[in-house]
């Protein structure tokens, strides 16, 4: 998180006489203003170029990995570049170019494995040889299948899953996880494929051909592509209530219908929640489990329980802020200046740990950014929306 002297900084780059365009505009909006921001350590932003660029110096040349890159002081033992910056100052930057969090990937309850998904980002590693040449190779292209020397020969869909609450931000922070090649929740990039974090079974490991020398000075560009992967979808929920038709994601349907529909289910859902009532005929729970081995689906066996209705006890809303398009902020009934929120951020908030954030037409991207740091500073979670589209980062 934005510390308050940087974030001084952070608004006086941004400050413009004309109203900027918000921090959630849409990748192909041209901004009111192109700005190239580097008072983040180690961090350039360049709005023009629509990329963020990272200091970093080269720490491994051979050897199993588990990062391309990581935050310094943190796993150089297993990442090919130890960037200066922290990582979420990367996710900050990545948001302030517009870009969505995605999602980490995780094991769903079924025990099936949700990949990685958000935005895609091109890698890129500038460096200087020794002769003084300044050469530009994509990230992949210093990588090797781990066991051999085969070269990996296509690119790498990084995938942008920085997640934007306060308590991930300080895991990615301790973690060091920038950009990753093994799967970690407290990623800010990652690939968006399954790849384990187990010792024995890395996929990549340092090509130690193309790699420069360790302590080698580099540049790595993250560059958006517009494209983004959608989380997949790897699991359904079956449930058999007592005298009713079985339910397929909440869709009643006949058991020849079910069998049908299991059969055709696409080969990325092999994993089924087999969701049953404590009073459902055992005959019928077997009649079910069969079809779903037979269609060579993973069960994984759960009792059916009330589910709450209405807010979840405890979940409160998020609380609602906006800033105007004067550069005041507006947390319910009451009005400020950016500058006695920034200060008092922490008393404002009182004890919300969600905010949406809503940047109004006209205000600038130095306000919004001001705001969202304090609010991240005070603790608590942020989205960032335009007034009248989605949520943003």
């Amino acid at each position: 998180m934005l510390r308050p002297a940087c974030l001084l900084l952070v608004a006086a780059a941004l400050v413009a006489p004309a109203a900027l365009a918000p921090a959630a505009e849409a990748p192909d909006a041209a901004p009111a203003k192109d700005l190239v921001i580097t008072t983040l350590p180690g961090i350039t932003l360049d709005t023009k170029a629509r990329e963020v660029r990272l200091e970093g110096t080269i720490c491994l040349k051979k050897g199993a990995l588990e990062l391309f890159a990581c935050a310094e002081g943190t796993r150089e033992h297993e990442s090919i570049v130890a960037v200066k910056a922290k990582p979420s100052h990367v996710t900050f930057a990545l948001a302030m170019l517009g870009l969505k969090s995605g999602q980490p990937g995780y094991l769903t309850e079924g025990g099936a494995f949700s990949p990685p998904a958000g935005e895609v980002l091109d890698v890129a590693c500038r460096y200087k040889t020794k002769a003084g040449e300044t050469r530009t190779l994509d990230a992949y292209k210093l990588l090797r299948l781990t066991g051999g020397d085969v070269a990996v020969d296509r690119p790498i869909e990084w995938v942008y899953v920085g997640r934007t609450e306060a308590d991930a931000l300080r895991a990615a922070d301790r973690e060091g996880t920038v950009l990753c090649l093994s799967n970690f929740p407290e990623a800010v990039i990652d690939v968006p494929f399954e790849s384990t974090s187990a010792n024995s079974d890395l996929v990549y490991e340092a090509n130690p051909k193309t790699v420069p020398e360790p302590g080698t000075p580099v540049e790595l560009v993250l560059k958006p592509t517009g494209r983004r992967i959608e989380p997949k979808k790897v699991e359904v929920e079956i449930v058999l209530k007592k005298g009713q038709p079985p339910e397929l994601d909440g869709k009643p349907m006949d058991f020849d219908t079910l069998a049908a529909t299991v059969r055709s289910l696409p080969a990325a859902i092999r994993t089924t929640v087999l969701r049953v009532d404590p009073e459902e005929p055992f005959g019928r729970v077997m009649k079910v489990h069969g079809m779903l081995r037979d269609a060579l689906m993973e069960v994984h066996l759960a009792l059916l329980e009330p589910r709450p209705s209405g807010p979840v006890p405890g979940a409160a809303p998020p609380l609602a802020v906006a800033v105007t398009a004067d550069d005041t902020v507006r947390v319910g009934d009451k009005t400020m200046p950016a500058e006695t929120f920034a200060a008092k951020a922490a008393e404002v908030l009182g004890e919300a740990t969600r905010v949406e954030l809503t940047a109004e037409k006209g205000a600038s991207a130095a306000t919004v950014a001001q705001v969202m740091a304090a609010i991240r500073d005070a603790g608590a979670g942020v989205t960032l929306q335009r007034a009248g589209d989605g949520a943003a980062p």
